[in-house]
């Protein structure tokens, strides 16, 4: 696993699988997570939106059907030149 502590992402796309993140912030980025091992601890995010992939994103949509989770209001775009791997 890939670690990141006290770092700020600001306006990037960040993939989140495979991430330790301690201490980070999150500013206007989005957040990819496809289901994979991920550990988050005291992090901040603004103006961020998560981006859901392959089993992570089954288990919205799962969430979604049975009225867990409300419907994604637009589907995000993300440019992949300022990609976080």
């Amino acid at each position: 696993m890939t670690r990141f502590e006290d770092r700020t992402f600001e306006n990037q796309h960040v993939i989140l699988d495979d991430g330790v993140f301690v201490n980070c912030v999150f500013k206007n980025c989005s957040l990819e997570y496809s289901g994979g091992d991920v550990y988050v601890q005291n992090c901040q995010g603004e103006g961020c939106q998560l981006v859901w992939r392959g089993p992570a994103q089954r288990t919205v949509f799962l969430l979604q059907g049975l009225g867990l989770l409300a419907p994604a209001t637009s589907l995000p775009t993300t440019d992949s030149s300022s990609r976080v791997q």
